[in-house]
Order: C-alpha cells, then sequence, then structure tokens
C-alpha cells in the first residue's frame, strides 16, 4: 500500500462519495481535508457535474487546483480557467437526439457551463433541480443548433425504471458503433462520453500539470463511471454501496459519507500518529 508520505493529491467522486444525500461536506470532512492541507496534501473533485454545480463545495474546501468535472471531459478552476476540454463529435450527438427520440427518454445536453433539456420534466427535476441559471429550456434542439458542436456530454436520464436505461444503452452502443463511450453514473443516469475520456484521464492530465505520478494519488469513488480512477490511483477507495465494477478496480472499502467514511479513512491514515 502507498505510504501516508508519498501522497500528494486526494481526488473524490461527489455524490454518494464527498457528500451524501443532504448535498453538504460534513463538518468532519472539511476539517480532516483541511488539516492535509496544512501538510502539501491537496484535494480536489472528480465528478460528472458542470462548474457551476461543484463551486459551492470547490469553494468550502478552497480548492484552488483545477476540477475533473464532466467525468473527464472538462478540468477548470472554481473561478472558471479552463485547463481542458474535450468536445463529443457532432454526429455524435445528433445520433443520440435521434435514439433519445425514439426511445422517448428525456436528454439532457452538456455544453460547458450550462445544461439544456427540451423541457424539465418531473423524471428530470429530481437530479438537475427544478429551475437554475444554467439550466435551460429549450422546447426543440433545432433552437441550439449552432450551440451543439460545443456539447461535451449527453445524459439519459430515467428515474422510473432502469431496465429502460439498460435498452436505451444497448440501442445507443448500436447507434454510436464506437464512435463515443456510454456509461452509467447512476441507477437514473446513462450518459454518453467522448471516446478515450473518464475521470481516470482526467486524473492524469490533472496530475501531469501538478508535476506528480498517478501512484501519489489516492482516488475515492462509488460508481461505475469512478472505476478506472480507483483502478489508475496509486490507491483506489470504494465508499459506501459502491458498485461490483467500483468495488472491482478499489484496493479497499469505506462507510459511506453519511458517517464520514472517506474522512475517517484518511484520518487513520494520515493523522493516527497525531
Amino acid at each position: 500500500m502507498i505510504e501516508p508520505n508519498q501522497v500528494k493529491l486526494l481526488a473524490f467522486d461527489l455524490d454518494g462519495t464527498l457528500i451524501a444525500a443532504h448535498q453538504t461536506i460534513s463538518p468532519f470532512t472539511k476539517s480532516v481535508l483541511m488539516r492535509l492541507r496544512s501538510r502539501g496534501v491537496l484535494s480536489t473533485i472528480a465528478t460528472g457535474r458542470i462548474l457551476p454545480a461543484v463551486t459551492a463545495f470547490a469553494d468550502d474546501l478552497e480548492i484552488d487546483i483545477p476540477l475533473i468535472l464532466s467525468n473527464g471531459g472538462i478540468l477548470q478552476n472554481r473561478r472558471g480557467e479552463l485547463t481542458a476540454f474535450t468536445p463529443l463529435p457532432l454526429d455524435v450527438i445528433q445520433d443520440t437526439i435521434r435514439v433519445a427520440a425514439d426511445q422517448k427518454r428525456d436528454l439532457v445536453v452538456y455544453i460547458c457551463e450550462d445544461i439544456y433539456v427540451l423541457r424539465n420534466t418531473d423524471n428530470i427535476s429530481p437530479t438537475y433541480g427544478k429551475s437554475s441559471a444554467y439550466l435551460h429550456e429549450v422546447g426543440s434542439w433545432d433552437t441550439i443548433a449552432d450551440k451543439l458542436p460545443g456539447a461535451n456530454k449527453c445524459v439519459i436520464v430515467d428515474q422510473t425504471n432502469e431496465q429502460n436505461l439498460v435498452e436505451t444503452e444497448a440501442a445507443l452502443r448500436a447507434a454510436l458503433d464506437g464512435r463515443a463511450v456510454t456509461l452509467r453514473s447512476s441507477k437514473a443516469l446513462l450518459e454518453v462520453q467522448p471516446n478515450g475520456i473518464t475521470k481516470a484521464t482526467g486524473l492524469r492530465q490533472l496530475a501531469d500539470a501538478l508535476g506528480i505520478t498517478l501512484e501519489q494519488v489516492i482516488a475515492f469513488g462509488d460508481y461505475d463511471n469512478d472505476a478506472e480512477m480507483l483502478q489508475a490511483a496509486g490507491l483506489g477507495v470504494a465508499v459506501g454501496e459502491a458498485t461490483p465494477a467500483c468495488l472491482e478496480n478499489a484496493d479497499l472499502l469505506v462507510a459511506s459519507p453519511e458517517a464520514d467514511g472517506p474522512a475517517h479513512f484518511l484520518e487513520d491514515f494520515f493523522l493516527s500518529e497525531g
């Protein structure tokens, strides 16, 4: 196992890992991470979210290095400065729109710091909220045709039946024919990402920018989209009710964020000697 004095960076998935259902970072977790920062161990967030949905957490933890956003498609600091951005090919976006329409699924299109939907339905709002400054209803995808070449991620949402997403993923894979990656980031979300882009690739880019190696990183996650990141890091930590794919790629399992599992692990790992 990696030694405490070798670790330079902690990378946290957000939902189900760093934060629980109450959508806040616990005082204990913040205390541990700030103590580690004083020792030179930096923290970042690695999430499927875009910057406006992460800024409050980055501000709370005073994270000044780039955040890994959109599942690795964007590296951006909390002030909005971009380090990396990878768009989806336009033909992939168009085919994803077609499959979503054919399957009668709700689709969310991410374009850097904005999110677009046809309508903010009762299916979409539990994940994305009923209103926000960065969520836009467009009525027709034709109204933002000029913006679509800048899209970096598409998400199909189904809160009602996970089997619907299994069927839609099969249809998407057939339609896309290897031109993009599909992945699950939660039971209700099916994502379409550029080929070769994962949280692991984002973590590698960040490590390179910081002048460290992946072996000097501890990564935390709980879902399928975290698996490659956990495998790539020097130490991969699965959290709470982690999925089988996540567990298979992790070195160990800790308790959920409700129980401050990651923070208790870090306190024991780094700080138990006082």
